[in-house]
């Protein structure tokens, strides 16, 4: 378990660089659209979320109970759990961070919102986001006519 854990941390790192520090490089763009790269990501949770359901039910708890904060609580309080968890969070973070650098090669954002964006998307999940959108609602909102977003 621990090497999963390992993996899952350690592959999408180039893509993160790479969107961070060679957005125009032929090898980022193709990755960021990638729907193989994000598919594996959500693969890679299902596996964790398998694991720890597999774990959960052969100490008779059965599957565990998403309903309440306390169900919750009991099923991330695993190393199972945790690892379902933060699985959960790479996958989407990585999904996030990849639009993101989207919108950022649309809307030729400069380098000072793009990396922090990404940077915080990596390490906190929705601030990034939040950083993000924050920029493109003050800073990019006069320089573009926005079609819906189609990314």
């Amino acid at each position: 378990m621990e090497t999963f854990f390992r993996f899952i941390n350690l592959y999408p790192i180039p893509l993160w660089l790479a969107m961070m520090f060679a957005p125009k490089n032929r090898f980022t763009e193709r990755a960021a659209h990638s729907s193989s790269l994000f598919g594996f990501a959500a693969l890679n949770y299902l596996v964790a979320l398998l694991i720890g359901i597999r774990s959960g039910s052969s100490e008779d708890q059965g599957l565990p109970d998403f309903t309440s904060l306390e169900g919750i609580s009991n099923a991330l309080s695993t190393r199972e759990g945790a690892l379902g968890a933060w699985s959960h969070m790479l996958a989407l973070d990585l999904f996030t961070g990849a639009w993101i650098y989207r919108q950022c090669c649309r809307l030729n954002a400069p380098t000072w919102v793009r990396i922090p964006a990404l940077f915080f998307t990596l390490m906190t999940g929705p601030f990034g986001l939040f950083l993000f959108l924050i920029w493109r609602l003050i800073g990019a909102g006069e320089k573009e006519n926005l079609p819906s977003d189609s990314d």
